[in-house]
């Protein structure tokens, strides 16, 4: 009879649709943005797993999983990204993260470090809202509409979100984030989206130390440049590399670039 820790791991895969590809000696986590799911690291894939052991997952925010209470806070998230290391990686890992991903690695690696050999972060902001001292992409009021835009109509939202987000000429990235968008349940999306552009994660970065990449788009509309800026500022470890990549998905829209990058640090 399999044992409990087993069950529990089975059922954990299942629920993040857990996938290890590859047959490399080092292991490599992918963590997915918000609003896509594993498949929009296909570009990449051809390059990581010739080299190494790829693990893949979903985040659990569809209907059939998702926990309001579990997800409520960035907490949840760390801990499935843990379990993840744990049961694909089995080991040590480099951690490629996009946007969400990149801020839930950075509190992973800081409450187990011993699990993170290095962290790629992928437009990465630990705050989304502008101050004096903070040059993020959004004020308060904007961020208050963008809440209020995806509660009134969550279809419209995604129309005219996914172009801004996926940059010009890239038509068909447009459409598949535009439906994986949209296989979210609204109410999941909005709690989401409240909860990722609401955090503020800068108390939390002096004491994170695993060493980092930074790969920022030169032109992206969602996390500007000065944010990888910010970062590697207050990173010692990290190296910020600006490609020049218009959107905030440069994995799925300039995979070369991206891929050039990952080749030189991994």
């Amino acid at each position: 009879m399999p044992s409990l820790f087993l069950q529990k791991s089975r059922g954990f895969s299942e629920k993040h649709a857990l996938t290890v590809t590859g047959a490399g000696p080092s292991a490599i986590v992918l963590g997915n943005g918000f609003g896509t799911r594993q498949d929009c690291w296909a570009p990449l894939l051809p390059l990581l797993e010739a080299r190494h052991r790829v693990v893949r997952f979903d985040w659990a925010v569809d209907a059939k999983h998702y926990d309001t209470a579990r997800y409520s806070t960035l907490d949840g998230y760390v801990e499935d990204l843990l379990a993840v290391v744990r049961i694909g990686a089995k080991g040590p890992c480099a951690l490629i993260g996009h946007s969400m991903s990149s801020m839930i690695g950075m509190l992973a690696a800081k409450r187990e470090p011993e699990l993170f050999r290095h962290v790629v972060m992928i437009a990465p902001a630990p705050c989304f809202i502008r101050d004096a001292n903070y040059d993020a992409g959004f004020t308060q009021e904007e961020i208050d509409a963008l809440f209020e835009s995806i509660s009134d109509d969550y279809l419209a939202w995604t129309a005219a979100f996914a172009p801004i987000a996926v940059g010009p000429s890239h038509s068909a990235a447009i459409d598949d984030f535009r439906e994986e968008l949209r296989a979210l349940r609204p109410d999941i999306a909005l709690t989401m989206a409240q909860l990722l552009f609401s955090m503020d994660l800068r108390p939390e970065l002096d004491s994170y130390t695993t060493p980092t990449t930074i790969i920022q788009p030169s032109a992206d509309p969602v996390v500007p440049v000065a944010i990888g800026e910010f970062l590697a500022a207050r990173w010692p470890q990290a190296e910020l590399v600006v490609i020049d990549s218009a959107g905030h998905l440069p994995h799925v829209t300039a995979p070369e670039k991206v891929a050039a990058v990952l080749a030189r640090v991994l």
